[in-house]
């Protein structure tokens, strides 16, 4: 089987994919379109992807520059994630950009990370081209909030219907965002 996860940047896909990254029955590639990728695949269809476990779990961070239609049509599941709270993703793609600190904990610092219109208008119009394309759409949709909140994480499980995830838990390891709270001492 063929899973791809196709998600919104800072919508929790690392982490999800994780979750099959270390199941032996998987295979994982995450983003073989992105250059900047260790599993990139350079001008590689995603038909003619290899992988020698019985499953592949394939996570794509959607840009609105790219065309997913060859990957999605060789995909058996599709889980689109994206992310409700628009204000946290921000600034979580901020930190990153900024710091270079795309899987490590971190606490946000509102003094080190400017919001300038530039960024949040690439941001509304890659939430609104990704909405309008994908979400409620004909893929199954879970969001941030819901995954990781509010227990949306067995709906993925019954989504899959396969034996191999039917008893690992979610999540593995935990957020990336730390909420330091000022102390008088």
């Amino acid at each position: 089987m063929i899973i791809t996860i196709l998600a919104e940047p800072r919508s929790g896909s690392t982490n999800l994919t994780n979750w099959f990254y270390f199941n032996k029955n998987f295979t994982t590639l995450f983003e073989p379109e992105n250059p900047n990728s260790k599993w990139f695949q350079n001008n590689i269809d995603p038909k003619d992807y290899k992988f020698k476990t019985k499953h592949l779990c394939i996570k794509e961070i959607y840009y609105p520059t790219l065309n997913w239609n060859s990957l999605l049509n060789v995909s058996d599941k599709i889980i689109v994630l994206y992310r409700e709270n628009t204000q946290e993703q921000l600034e979580s793609f901020l930190n990153a950009v900024n710091t270079d600190n795309w899987h490590l904990p971190y606490v946000y610092k509102t003094s080190e990370n400017s919001i300038t219109k530039e960024k949040t208008e690439y941001f509304k119009i890659l939430k609104s081209e990704f909405k309008e394309k994908y979400v409620n759409k004909d893929f199954f949709t879970i969001s941030y909030e819901e995954l990781y909140y509010n227990n949306g994480f067995k709906k993925i499980v019954n989504y899959l219907n396969i034996e191999e995830v039917k008893n690992i838990g979610f999540p593995i390891g935990n957020k990336y965002r730390i909420n330091k709270t000022k102390t008088l001492i």
